[in-house]
């Protein structure tokens, strides 16, 4: 729509009208709002000396959340004000867990959202004053002139039964025919009042937001919130991947070795069926853990979150169930957050290699390099002939991974090796940043210039 097609649009709009009956509802509304306000807060004020008031007050504070919220409707409906309901009144009483009648009574005193709703009802007479006069004005003056440019064609048409006396027929002609010649203005001044109407609803959209809404903190509050539980579903949504599916998919690896030797080699079987048991048991363990810590329990009955020297228990858990796993760790002494990633990674490795490449050949190195842990896990590729552990779940935990190195100011690299095989490098950290190194393998160095970067 064309910049001159909108502005007459105004005219048949349905926000217009919408906004017409608002202003023209205000003024009597606003009478309404002030008698009531005013009488009862000047009772309460000057009763309160014999306690009399207090009751008074408490009870017109109490009522303007019920009319702050009525209010609140009539602008959302009548001028799309999209205005939320405010938060709700703090109770002192509960939070020192005690049910006085004057810890109640003093949180109804101190709510500051019914004060700023009883100062919008005496708002309303003032805003109501001003929005009756706009309103009528923008209905009956484009009415008037369309009316008038009308009469004036008629008359200079000689249609119709115009009867003036001579000397004011001379006036009627005189006058139609100005208007006729100023029609253009005329035309154009005709959606000035409507936009004016519409303009100063605006003005109660903005001032109704303030006052009949939530506090900065309540909306800052609520998104803190969400942003909370949004954060505590994905890190839940990590352990159990990274925990449960590491556990599960050495499960199927071990399932599907003893099925495979199950007539030719029992008592291989018997030992795979064995740590199946004993790794379903684990993972029910891991399961409660995570239950716990959303429960909030306490952290004394949790399990300890597994770290750096829980990694030789990882490889032998993969090398029973059937992976070929070499691996060198010599690590020093790391902080709890350190190990906890480089367990990460090297189980979420493993784990895909489980998957991806079934059979292959798997090495995996931690060491200090310099001021930072070093983490490789490579495969080679897949075996021909070899079952795969399952397929692929997305790549939540190869973001699960990224998440936790580059929280700790760390940076990994993911790529497929020229073999066929993949690999996996992490360098981690162990001071509060990565320094540039002085001489390293080529590997490690452009890494850690991507870090220091």
């Amino acid at each position: 729509m064309n910049p001159l097609m909108r502005y007459f649009a105004v005219l048949w709009s349905g926000r217009t009208f919408k906004a017409y009956a608002y202003l023209l509802l205000a003024l009597p509304l606003g009478i309404a709002y002030v008698v009531y306000t005013i009488t009862l807060l000047s009772l309460s004020i000057g009763l309160s000396f014999i306690w009399v008031g207090i009751p008074m007050l408490v009870g017109l504070l109490m009522s303007m959340r019920g009319i702050g919220a009525a209010e609140r409707g009539t602008a959302n409906i009548m001028l799309d004000a999209r205005i939320l309901p405010p938060g709700r009144r703090r109770s002192r009483a509960a939070e020192r867990g005690r049910q006085s009648w004057w810890l109640r009574a003093w949180d109804v005193i101190a709510d500051s959202h019914a004060w700023k709703v009883a100062l919008w009802t005496l708002m309303r007479l003032v805003l109501g004053v001003v929005g009756l006069a706009v309103a009528v004005a923008a209905l009956v003056v484009p009415i008037s002139i369309a009316a008038a440019v009308i009469q004036a064609v008629l008359i200079e048409l000689g249609i119709g039964d115009w009867t003036f006396s001579p000397d004011s027929e001379t006036v009627a002609r005189t006058v139609s025919f100005w208007v006729l010649i100023g029609t253009p203005v005329l035309v154009l001044f005709m959606p000035a009042l409507p936009w004016a109407a519409r303009g100063l609803g605006a003005a109660h959209r903005a001032i109704a937001r303030w006052a009949l809404g939530p506090r900065s903190a309540d909306i800052a509050r609520v998104a803190t919130e969400r942003a909370e539980l949004a954060e505590e579903q994905v890190r839940i949504d990590q352990e159990l991947h990274d925990s449960i599916g590491h556990m599960i998919t050495m499960n199927v690896i071990q399932a599907g070795a003893g099925a495979h030797v199950f007539d030719t080699d029992p008592e291989f079987a018997r030992q795979a069926l064995k740590n199946i048991e004993e790794r379903g048991r684990a993972a029910m363990g891991e399961l409660d853990r995570i239950i716990a810590t959303i429960r909030g329990d306490q952290p004394e009955t949790r399990a300890p979150l597994p770290g750096l020297a829980d990694i030789e228990g990882l490889i032998a858990s993969g090398r029973e169930a059937g992976m070929d796993i070499s691996a060198t760790i010599d690590a020093p002494a790391v902080p709890n957050a350190v190990g906890r990633a480089a367990f990460t990674v090297v189980r979420e490795a493993l784990t895909n290699a489980a998957k991806h490449a079934p059979g292959a050949a798997c090495r995996v190195s931690v060491g200090q390099l310099d001021d930072a842990l070093a983490v490789a896990v490579a495969n080679g590729p897949a075996v021909a002939g070899a079952v795969p552990a399952g397929s692929g779940g997305g790549r939540r935990g190869i973001a699960g991974m990224r998440d936790r190195i580059e929280l700790l100011g760390g940076k990994q690299r993911i790529a497929a090796t020229e073999g066929g095989g993949f690999e996996v490098l992490a360098l981690v950290p162990l001071g509060a940043r990565l320094e540039l190194p002085d001489a390293l393998d080529e590997t490690w160095a452009q890494l850690r210039e991507r870090v220091s970067a």
